[in-house]
């Protein structure tokens, strides 16, 4: 019993930590904003996506709603006339999001790899295929 009260102790330490770096994270949101960009990439394949797929798509990344408000746009324009983007975070690629056959593959730096179905309007992870 002992045990689980250290592990438990151990996990809200950590937890504590990771809010904290959070809100810090937060206060400079502005900043981090003003550093995001999507570039279109050259792709065969495009895909006309509707607003609610865009959201889904910036959501599973990890965009916040003021992300999307102000990069969704350009998401859209970029899969719909390039049919593949980067995400760059101050000057790194962060994400890649490329259009194939009505579905849109995404491959990000932190996050994981998702396929997104546009038809059923759900992602997956790699790691449910």
């Amino acid at each position: 019993m002992e045990y689980v009260s250290k592990a438990v102790s151990a996990k809200c330490t950590w937890l504590i930590l990771i809010l904290a770096l959070c809100i810090e994270g937060c206060a400079s949101t502005d900043s981090y904003s003003s550093k995001l960009r999507i570039t279109p990439l050259s792709n065969k394949s495009t895909i006309a996506l509707s607003a609610d797929d865009v959201v889904q798509i910036m959501r599973q990344v990890g965009f916040s709603d003021e992300q999307i408000l102000k990069l969704g746009t350009d998401m859209h324009d970029s899969l719909l006339q390039s049919g593949a983007a980067q995400l760059e975070v101050g000057g790194k690629v962060e994400a890649i999001f490329a259009v194939n056959d009505g579905f849109v593959y995404i491959v990000t730096r932190s996050r994981g790899t998702f396929i997104y179905n546009v038809e059923t309007g759900r992602a997956i992870t790699s790691a449910q295929l």
